[in-house]
């Protein structure tokens, strides 16, 4: 089963916030939006994702969020703007 791990941040400072987005670039994400992040991947990934973040960001500051979700789900998601390239056709413009 195709799952997706999608990543939303609120980094305060600019240097750790462009840490950040280079991590998980590094960890095959694409970012979609300033702070918002997909790749597909499962626990695995996401817990790895999490775990990285968690030592760029300032704890008492910033947040994380993480969430893992099924093809099925991510299928059903309204966008609108321009198409999320993951190799293969599972974003749609409504």
């Amino acid at each position: 089963m195709t799952t997706y791990v999608v990543i939303a941040y609120d980094i305060s400072d600019n240097s750790r916030r462009f840490e950040a987005s280079e991590k998980l670039r590094g960890l095959g994400f694409v970012r979609i939006q300033r702070s918002l992040y997909i790749a597909r991947g499962g626990y695995t990934l996401a817990k790895e994702a999490f775990r990285t973040l968690l030592r760029v960001i300032d704890r008492s500051r910033d947040s994380v969020f993480v969430v893992v979700l099924s093809k099925e789900s991510f299928e059903k998601a309204f966008i609108h703007g321009a198409a999320v390239d993951l190799g293969e056709e599972s974003s749609k413009i409504l």
